[in-house]
């Protein structure tokens, strides 16, 4: 092997040790401050989401008469589609 070849591994080596060495100073500093006390005083307020709940409908009663009316639009509605069916 030649001096270069020799010395672009090291340099690619040196390159993947900084590399894992900047990794594990990171997961030291989280660890740190994972462990730190919260800071004494008063911090900003979160803000809170807010949460808007719709009101229940209610239900309103059908008269007599609504459900004859909606009773006589369904029939004709339902013979209507079995004369198509028939009819194909």
């Amino acid at each position: 092997m030649s001096k270069s070849g020799i010395l672009e591994a090291l340099r690619d080596e040196e390159k993947s040790l900084k590399t894992q060495l900047v990794a594990i100073q990171r997961a030291i500093e989280a660890i740190e401050l994972a462990d730190a006390p919260a800071p004494a005083g008063r911090g900003k307020k979160k803000a809170r989401k807010v949460v808007v709940v719709a009101a229940p409908k209610r239900k309103r009663p059908m008269t007599e008469e609504q459900r004859q009316a909606i009773s006589e639009r369904m029939r004709k509605y339902w013979a209507s589609r079995r004369e198509e069916k028939a009819g194909q």
